[in-house]
C-alpha cells in the first residue's frame, strides 16, 4: 500500500494527522498551541497543543492560542495533501494567520517527519 492512498480524506484527519509528522528535534524547545478555525464543508474547530516534543490533537477552541489560522477546509486540505504550498496560499490570502506568526513560518520544518505507514493507519484507516 502506498502512503499517498492514506492522506486525509477530511479536514480533521488533516489536522489530527499532523500530529505525526511533528519532528521532535524540531520541536523540543517549543511550547506552543495552533488553532485552526476551518470553514466549509466538514469545518469546525481544532487546535494542536505542543509541548516537550510532543504534540497533540483536541476538538474545539482554546483560549489565547500562540497561533490561529482561519481556513477553508479545501484549502488546507489542500496543503495537507501537499497539493498547494502553505506559503503560497497564504500570501494569496487563501487563508489567514494571526499570532506569533514565526511560529507558522517555522511549521514546514516542525511538521517535516515522515510518519510510517502504521502510524497514518491508525489515524486515517483503511480508506
Amino acid at each position: 500500500m502506498s502512503n499517498k492512498n492514506l492522506g486525509p480524506k477530511t479536514i480533521q484527519q488533516a489536522i489530527e494527522g499532523m500530529t505525526l509528522s511533528l519532528d521532535p528535534n524540531e520541536a523540543k524547545e517549543l511550547d506552543a498551541t495552533i488553532q485552526f478555525n476551518v470553514s466549509g464543508e466538514g469545518g469546525g474547530n481544532y487546535y494542536l497543543t505542543i509541548t516537550d516534543g510532543k504534540c497533540t490533537f483536541s476538538e474545539g477552541s482554546i483560549p489565547n492560542p500562540t497561533l490561529t489560522i482561519e481556513t477553508p477546509a479545501d484549502i488546507w486540505l489542500k496543503i495537507a495533501r501537499k497539493e498547494m504550498k502553505g506559503a503560497m496560499a497564504l500570501m494569496t490570502g487563501k487563508y489567514k494567520a494571526s499570532g506569533q506568526m514565526s511560529l507558522l513560518m517555522k511549521m514546514d520544518k516542525i511538521f517535516s517527519r515522515k510518519p510510517i505507514e502504521a502510524e497514518l493507519l491508525a489515524v486515517f484507516g483503511n480508506q
